[in-house]
């Protein structure tokens, strides 16, 4: 290659980085000119065809998408399996607080302290780290299909365990089995999404999906009170093993395979595991729904590939600045949560607290449902709105850097919520103070952690690019 080739190439690479996007083009001075937020909002421009969420299957054939690209599925198939997905999130997430109002219950049936079992909460979010790491294994082996059908599988049996323990100790290890199966509805959801839609597209789904997903930790300590003031913490559990079957049910049938092999070419390297899998579907008529069920299609990943090599990558991964910045933020934002769960009961229902019961303590939740009803909204649509915005006033380029303005409210929200939250428990104000306090938080960690999973997901596939 000669030096004016090459100057060419390295301009080209330098205006395009990984991430960006053309969305807009024929963006003339005029309709710059005219461009305003109101007009923006109002208008909301369409944009160009070829940056619809319709990609061709692979760079060999760029003439032909293929209608078993999951970027291709008609429109009710991929909700479909937003929703169900998004579901079986609710139901995940909802098991780390639903037993917070009713660990005085559980202190007292199993005569141990009230600190101890607040480890049922912790030990479960111990369980979900674990899980993770394995699950993640096995989807990048096997698929996402499998992953969901089995974790919820194991979530079946998990809840029945906890439900019927016998003692303290069988109830912890029923949670952290608990957490482990609960895992792929926590981390594999965000990168189904982003396999069935565009960036165009993904933060609105994102935004759906982190809405079930805090849902489930908010509201499930209202709907759990009032179980265990009526029938007890064990029928709590039992609940949501019904529950996790009619989840099992829905995956099996509804959770197509979304692996898509992207980016490759035939004629340069002998093909993987995963690309041959995605050249064979490329290349064959529509699949029929009865030969999208079975749970395992075949190794996607070398055989040579190792188990703790696979489990190592994602922390390889965090090599990519925008990658860590997106798991920090997404943990501590999810983790304050986790934090408020553990305390509510004590701090509520305590004598020395507020003296509540459990029903008064799980009504305080209503507070931050509409805390994570309105993060989930400005996260993910607004999000979305904000990036074709910038993207239109950037000569139709897109860049994910756009969304990242959501996080100033974020953080405002975060920190002013969580301040104020402490300092109202600390002196005893009135019980309204915290609450509303209590809202601020979830709307500051639910509007960080939307931004933080749709923020990375252009890059994702150029650093996994990078490393292999």
């Amino acid at each position: 290659m000669d030096i004016k080739a090459e100057v060419v190439v390295l301009e080209q690479d330098v205006s395009h980085p990984p991430g960006t996007q053309i969305w807009f083009t024929n963006i003339t001075p005029d309709t710059r000119a005219s461009w305003s937020w109101f007009w923006f909002w109002s208008r909301q421009p369409k944009l160009d065809s070829e940056s619809s969420p319709q990609s061709p299957s692979s760079p060999a054939d760029t003439s032909t998408p293929s209608p078993n690209d999951p970027l291709n599925w008609p429109q009710p198939r991929r909700a479909a399996l937003l929703y169900t997905l998004g579901s079986n999130s609710f139901l995940t997430a909802a098991l780390a607080p639903i037993l917070a109002t009713g660990l005085p219950k559980i202190s007292s049936t199993y005569a141990v302290s009230l600190q101890s079992v607040s480890f049922t909460i912790g030990i479960y979010m111990l369980g979900l780290a674990f899980g993770a790491l394995g699950w993640s294994v096995l989807a990048t082996v096997f698929g996402r299909r499998p992953v969901y059908v089995l974790g919820s599988a194991g979530l079946i049996v998990s809840s029945a365990w906890a439900a019927a323990s016998p003692s303290y100790v069988s109830l912890l290890l029923a949670r952290l089995v608990q957490g482990a199966a609960a895992a792929p509805g926590e981390f594999l959801v965000g990168v189904s999404i982003s396999e069935v839609y565009g960036p165009q597209e993904r933060g609105f789904r994102l935004g759906v999906y982190m809405l079930l997903l805090a849902g489930g930790k908010s509201l499930s300590p209202l709907l759990g009170a009032g179980v265990i003031q009526a029938l007890g913490w064990r029928w709590v559990l039992w609940i949501i093993t019904i529950a996790a079957g009619v989840c099992f049910t829905c995956l099996f049938f509804l959770a197509r395979e979304t692996y898509w092999a992207r980016e490759y070419s035939s004629n340069t390297h002998p093909l993987s595991p995963g690309e041959i899998y995605t050249e064979n579907l490329r290349l064959s008529p529509p699949l029929r729904y009865t030969q999208t069920l079975p749970l395992f299609t075949g190794l996607l990943t070398p055989s040579t590939a190792t188990w703790i090599s696979l489990a190592l990558q994602p922390f390889t991964l965090l090599t990519s600045p925008p990658l860590l910045w997106s798991a920090t933020v997404y943990a501590l934002s999810l983790g304050w949560l986790v934090i408020l769960a553990e305390t509510i009961a004590h701090l509520f229902e305590s004598v020395g607290g507020y003296g509540f019961t459990p029903i008064q303590a799980g009504l305080l939740y209503i507070s931050p449902l509409l805390g994570t009803i309105l993060g989930s909204v400005v996260g993910g649509k607004v999000s979305d709105v904000l990036a074709r915005a910038k993207a239109y006033a950037n000569n139709g380029v897109y860049e994910p850097e756009s969304r990242l303005l959501m996080m100033i409210p974020a953080v405002v929200a975060t920190v002013l919520g969580l301040a104020g939250y402490g300092w109202s428990i600390e002196v005893q104000t009135h019980w309204v103070v915290p609450t509303v306090c209590f809202g601020a938080i979830y709307f500051g960690c639910i509007l960080g952690s939307t931004t933080a999973v749709t923020y990375p997901w252009p890059g994702v596939l150029a650093v996994c690019r990078g490393l292999g």
